[in-house]
């Protein structure tokens, strides 16, 4: 049976208009409002308390809407520049542990392919009929290798620290989420897409995968075993999400 206390702090989603854009309100039992601007299109989410007036979260959005439209215009320019780098064409950047490098694509007339990295270059070799699609797909084959040489060590630190030991560890490209922990049979996926990010990103994810193995949610226990095996996850967690190229 729910409680009254948890039937209305489960507040369905309000949407509205605002300004000419939309605005998705959640009320929530806190005594502060939250701002953010949401990937992928830049839409507006409130968290606001549940007693607060509209038009009192309506004067917070106009006093904050020069911060909301500076953070819209960079995920605009983001997405232009993602949509260029997924061309995969000499010249572009492309991200490796946290390091923008140059692609150099070479031409072979044979079948085979291969990515290799020399410096803050990375050699891209595919035949003359190579997608953008198939490019990409070979580079995101080379990431998962990349991944695959770091994960065993660093797993094995990181089960040191948590105190809980994975059946298993594999790496999947997911579009939405850097990782997912499977409690039941403890098993743990990573994003090949954080081959992309620093060290310290990959580390951060596999701890807090692993920490589920204690908490299945990311409730008060959650956050206060990810202060103790990674304190600083936190800043760590919003770098990745502002910087978030699935792709």
């Amino acid at each position: 049976m729910t409680s009254p206390k948890s039937a209305v702090s489960d507040m369905p989603e309000e949407i509205f208009s605002f300004a000419g854009q939309v605005v998705h309100l959640r009320r929530k039992r806190i005594k502060n409002m939250y701002l953010r601007v949401r990937r992928p299109d830049g839409h507006i989410e409130i968290s606001a308390p549940l007693s607060m007036e509209r038009a009192q979260i309506e004067s917070f959005l106009q006093k904050n809407s020069a911060w909301v439209q500076k953070k819209q215009q960079v995920l605009r320019e983001r997405i232009v520049q993602q949509k260029l780098t997924c061309q995969y064409l000499t010249g572009q950047k492309i991200m490796v542990w946290g390091t923008p490098c140059e692609l150099v694509v070479r031409r072979t007339k044979g079948r085979e392919a291969s990515v290799c990295r020399k410096g803050e270059r990375i050699l891209l070799t595919v035949p003359d009929y190579a997608t953008a699609e198939q490019r990409r797909d070979i580079v995101n084959g080379w990431y998962r290798q990349q991944l695959g040489v770091v994960i065993p060590k660093l797993l094995s630190r990181c089960e040191n620290i948590v105190g809980k030991k994975a059946a298993e560890c594999r790496i999947r490209n997911m579009k939405t989420r850097w990782g997912t922990c499977n409690v039941i049979k403890a098993r743990v996926w990573l994003n090949l897409q954080l081959a992309k990010y620093k060290p310290e990103a990959l580390e951060y994810v596999m701890l807090h995968e692993l920490t589920h193995l204690w908490v299945p949610n990311h409730g008060p226990a959650f956050k206060a075993r990810m202060d103790k095996y990674c304190p600083d996850w936190r800043r760590i967690r919003k770098e990745l999400n502002e910087n978030a190229d699935f792709s």
